[in-house]
């Protein structure tokens, strides 16, 4: 095949022409000769320096077991060497410019110190990261099986009560897109059978005995024994998916008051201490203004701290806690992306609709280094709209997308319900989901007469499901419909198969509305910080400046720097509350909208009633 040109004449009984053959060759040998990579290169002179140092260091730290673990497919002495050159050359290229730095530039000690320390600090970090990273690796991998795990069952159960066979299921769930982190390892397990020749059973218990997750590692292995010991496998998966879909709803409360924790620590941070905060701010500005305006005839303020705690202190507190309540969140494939592709382009169209907003409102002065009440009341109104500007377009867009998916989960138990007890009739599934598709099934009657319609016509089940289900972000309704077709056009579709669906369907609502409704009431505890934030150090700032004598006029750099703080925390505070109440960051541009809003008419209303503007 490689040289068909050539031997195609050859076969007709002519010659290949002059060079015919040699540029064949040269076809078929220019992947072979194609000269090292970069990494083949780093790899061969990590091996070269460090191979003896690198195989002690694997030992030492069991990089075998941890790289086994994490599915990473390299070899330890191979990781360990390319630490150590990652760690030297992290070493040559801090150390070298601190050095260069301290003897060439002029720096007081302090400055040496700490430039010194951090050149020594990098190649540590370096090389611990570079040990850590297979576990970070693992703990990923567990926590993403671990998520989908009770699904997995709950469709493997459904294929063998059908009469599928194991490696059947496995090759499907290889292919399965609703799948992410257990279809790698079906696909693990589908190389050692087509790769090391092992059969289904032993090569599921080969990826079993070394996966992090020991959940995924019991019921897998419990699996197999149970299989080679001649068990009553279609028992075994019903028991052990009713027990994991148990767990999951103890693991759920677990998560839901981890999560509640989260949002009470960040509201006593972000909200009391910050207005505690503020407030302090506000008393110390506003009196050492005063002070020093009797003393010398100059009122001046100093906005250091001001500044630093609101423009690095409150938004490093609600990135963090937004962080970790994103990490305790369970993950799903599907992921709404377009509201953060809207948001991109907007942010230079917001930069200058801040400008542009500055010279209407008469605050362009700020340039110039003239900062009054008139310049607060225009950053203020100009740092509005550049963030509406970049907020309402996403939130309109998540809205567009998310339209019609609440309560999808709990319409499709209904419909699988239904579908069971139609199928007990003996209509085939086909018709038994036209009959269906004139019944009111809520948000999901859409995708019910549009499957019902598409099989009308002739289509396939699996493709008329697949057409109806193609714009739901909603991963486990997609699951479920994926778990339908297959129970179907594999299995046959029973009645109590169905019915073995809709159970688990309605353990998906529970979790849903469980969730959603203990974490429904700190969702609206944060606006009222907002609104405090606001309104509280201006009101403090001007009965302190009018009792001193003060000019409000010259405390206007430190009521900028506070409204400017009570702002971001507001906007961090929006993103908080959406990403608790729907698991997404997207749908806090809807909180941040209407927490931004208020914090800006909370404070110009309390300007206007101290007649600051």
């Amino acid at each position: 095949m490689w040289l068909m040109p050539s031997l195609r004449r050859r076969k007709k009984g002519k010659e290949p022409k002059a060079g015919e053959v040699r540029e064949d060759l040269k076809k078929v040998a220019k992947p072979w000769v194609k000269g090292p990579t970069l990494d083949e290169i780093f790899t061969a002179l990590s091996l070269t320096l460090f191979e003896s140092l690198g195989r002690s260091l694997a030992k030492t730290f069991e990089l075998d077991k941890a790289l086994l673990k994490a599915g990473l497919n390299v070899h330890p002495t191979i990781y360990a060497a390319k630490t150590l050159t990652f760690t030297v050359l992290a070493a040559i290229l801090s150390l070298l410019p601190t050095a260069a730095f301290i003897v060439l530039i002029p720096a007081n000690i302090i400055v040496k110190v700490v430039l010194v320390v951090f050149a020594a600090v990098v190649p540590i970090m370096v090389f611990a990261l570079r040990l850590s990273y297979p576990a970070l690796i693992a703990s990923d991998r567990k926590s993403g099986v671990e998520n989908e795990l009770p699904f997995f069952m709950a469709y493997a159960s459904t294929m063998v009560k059908a009469g599928v066979s194991l490696d059947k299921i496995i090759e499907r769930v290889a292919e399965l897109k609703v799948f992410k982190a257990l279809r790698d390892e079906a696909r693990r397990v589908v190389t050692r059978v087509r790769m090391f020749g092992d059969d289904p059973v032993s090569a599921l218990e080969y990826v079993a005995s070394n996966h992090p997750s020991t959940k995924f590692r019991d019921v897998m292995l419990g699996y197999t024994t149970t299989l080679r010991s001649g068990g009553d496998v279609v028992h075994y998966m019903e028991v052990r998916t009713r027990e994991l879909f148990e767990a999951r709803m103890v693991e759920t409360r677990l998560i839901t008051e981890r999560l509640a924790s989260f949002l009470e620590l960040y509201i006593v941070l972000g909200v009391i201490m910050s207005v505690t905060v503020f407030v302090f701010f506000a008393v110390s500005g506003t009196l050492s203004a005063v002070s020093a305006g009797r003393t010398t005839g100059v009122v001046r303020v100093d906005i250091t701290m001001p500044s630093l705690y609101n423009f690095l202190v409150l938004p490093t507190l609600g990135l963090a806690v937004l962080l970790m309540i994103h990490y305790s969140q369970p993950k799903t494939p599907v992921k709404v992306m377009e509201p953060y592709y809207t948001l991109i382009p907007l942010i230079p169209v917001a930069v200058l609709a801040f400008y542009i907003t500055l010279a209407i409102t008469g605050g362009l002065g700020v340039f110039r280094g003239v900062l009054g009440i008139s310049e607060v009341r225009s950053l203020i109104i100009a740092s509005t709209v550049a963030t509406l500007l970049t907020s309402v377009p996403p939130w309109l867009v998540y809205r567009g997308v998310m339209k019609g998916h609440k309560g999808l989960i709990s319409s499709t138990a209904d419909f699988l319900r239904d579908l069971s007890e139609v199928r007990k009739t003996g209509l085939s599934p086909e018709k038994c989901l036209i009959s269906l598709s004139t019944r009111d099934y809520r948000n999901l009657t859409p995708i019910v007469s549009k499957a019902g319609a598409a099989l009308s016509i002739g289509l396939s089940l699996e493709e008329s499901l697949r057409r109806v289900i193609k714009g739901v972000k909603e991963w486990f309704v997609i699951a479920i419909f994926r778990f339908l077709t297959d129970s179907i056009v594999v299995g046959g579709g029973s009645p109590e198969i169905v019915d073995a669906l809709a159970r688990f369907t309605q353990s998906l609502s529970e979790l849903e509305e469980e969730m959603r409704r203990r974490l429904k009431a700190y969702v609206f505890l944060p606006y009222f910080g907002t609104v405090m934030l606001a309104s509280t150090p201006i009101m403090i700032i001007n009965l302190l400046a009018t009792a001193g004598g003060a000019n409000p006029e010259a405390l206007a750099p430190l009521i900028a720097v506070l409204g400017a703080g009570s702002m971001i925390n507001a906007y961090i505070m929006g993103l908080v509350a959406g990403k608790s109440a729907e698991m997404s960051i997207a749908s806090g541009f809807k909180h941040a909208v209407v927490m931004v809003a208020l914090t800006t008419a909370t404070t110009l209303i309390t300007m206007y009633f101290y007649k600051l503007i």
